[in-house]
């Protein structure tokens, strides 16, 4: 009998699990902009994601030197994005550690969620960590 509570427990998980995503749903038209930290206090940086699967970064240091300018590719499924070549900024002193920028060697899978009435991408290891916020202009 615990086993089929078990069951039973682990089949409602999954289905809220399931609805809860559901429900975040978000338009790939809703997705292609111009994204900026929430908190960051060390770093100005803006990513944007075009339509034609690339992305731009632009990177400023606290005095306003701009440290990284590239482009790179994405792939985008459902609300899930795989970016190449890409620069983990956790807010880190750049004028202090300038050579920091040049680590853009990595593949980084994220995805998008609604928060309140934002669309939002978070780049830290715990949830909530290291969040972007879409710039409506």
């Amino acid at each position: 009998m615990k086993i089929n509570k078990m069951k039973k427990e682990i089949l409602i998980s999954l289905t809220l699990f399931t609805l809860f995503f559901s429900c975040q749903n978000i338009s790939n038209e809703d997705i292609y902009g111009k994204y900026s930290p929430i908190s960051y206090k060390n770093t100005y940086d803006t990513l944007t994601i075009n339509k034609d699967g690339v992305y731009s970064r632009v990177i400023y240091n606290i005095k306003g030197k701009k440290l990284l300018n590239y482009n790179s590719k994405y792939k985008l499924e459902g609300n899930t994005i795989k970016f190449n070549d890409f620069y983990l900024n956790f807010d880190k002193d750049l004028i202090a550690f300038p050579e920091d920028v040049n680590d853009t060697d990595m593949t980084y899978t994220t995805f998008f969620k609604k928060k309140d009435k934002n669309i939002v991408l978070c780049f830290g290891y715990y949830d909530g960590e290291n969040c972007y916020k879409k710039i409506i202009e």
